[in-house]
């Protein structure tokens, strides 16, 4: 993606995403789904010397957030200044310093790490998306993990984009023949087009390059997100979102996300998809 389309997308991006779950709760059980997950599936193989990356990580929310139950260190990569002048700013408020650190970098050449440098990796939210060499990411990602090192890893969901697009956006059939050909999905004219990945699509493009799947989960498979969960200014509040706020619905809907999402029957339903690999 050239860099001009991607700081023209994370400038203004940078100034409001950390707000988002304020406001929408469709986003708070995204989260605590994602959350979960890291809980399940990194936390209990970090130890006090590990270093995490969070490859994308953006303005460090989640890596301020992760920071409370996983050992070891962190570090933010991301390719947007904007993203991290708020990360450097997140940390700081977050009484993290001494334990996130932050550098700036491409995910398709991650030069300033070494060869097994890395003890575990997330990756929240999608930046895999943003990526046009996926290969050449992928390979980078195998290179700087150690060997027995995880990767939780984050697309926008296939399938669930071509639903999307036929009830939410009532789409053309050049358009949702284009999503199908492409795997690519243009959601709105300030956002750069994105590359969407099936279940079996990201765990062949993780495969390819050498690593070994344990599972891939879908988030959220079950809630679909309002038009509202998405405006910029995160003033308006879906219907979703207003139902989620009851505690007993959001607590109902959490576990059943939880019970079903990593099902190779089910998974493929998720806005996003999130694949959990190791280097061996």
């Amino acid at each position: 993606m050239k860099k001009e389309i991607f700081d023209s997308f994370f400038n203004p991006y940078s100034k409001t995403v950390d707000d988002v779950a304020s406001v929408s709760a469709f986003w708070r059980l995204s989260d605590e789904i994602i959350t979960r997950i890291i809980q399940q599936d990194i936390a209990p193989y970090c130890t006090n010397e590990s270093l995490v990356m969070d490859a994308g990580g953006g303005t460090g929310r989640w890596a301020v957030k992760l920071n409370k139950f996983l050992k070891g260190k962190m570090v933010v990569f991301d390719r947007s200044a904007d993203m991290l002048a708020k990360a450097k700013e997140n940390i700081k408020n977050g009484d993290a310093s001494g334990t996130i650190s932050i550098v700036e970098g491409d995910l398709t050449n991650i030069e300033y790490f070494k060869n097994e440098s890395i003890d575990h990796i997330i990756s929240i939210y999608s930046p895999l998306s943003f990526i046009y060499e996926q290969t050449r990411s992928a390979q980078e990602l195998l290179r700087i993990l150690k060997p027995g090192g995880r990767i939780l890893i984050m697309s926008h969901g296939h399938f669930n984009a071509i639903a999307s697009k036929i009830n939410n956006y009532k789409a053309g059939s050049e358009e949702l023949k284009n999503l199908l050909e492409t795997r690519m999905v243009k959601w709105a004219h300030h956002v750069p087009e994105l590359v969407t990945h099936s279940k079996e699509s990201i765990e062949k493009l993780f495969s390819d390059v050498g690593f070994q799947i344990i599972k891939t989960y879908g988030v959220p498979v079950f809630v679909q997100p309002g038009n509202e969960d998405f405006d910029p200014s995160n003033e308006k509040k879906s219907g979703i979102s207003e139902y989620l706020e009851n505690s007993d619905n959001f607590t109902a809907i959490l576990e059943l996300e939880m019970k079903y999402n990593s099902l190779d029957t089910i998974a493929n339903r998720g806005m996003n998809i999130f694949m959990l690999a190791e280097k061996k």
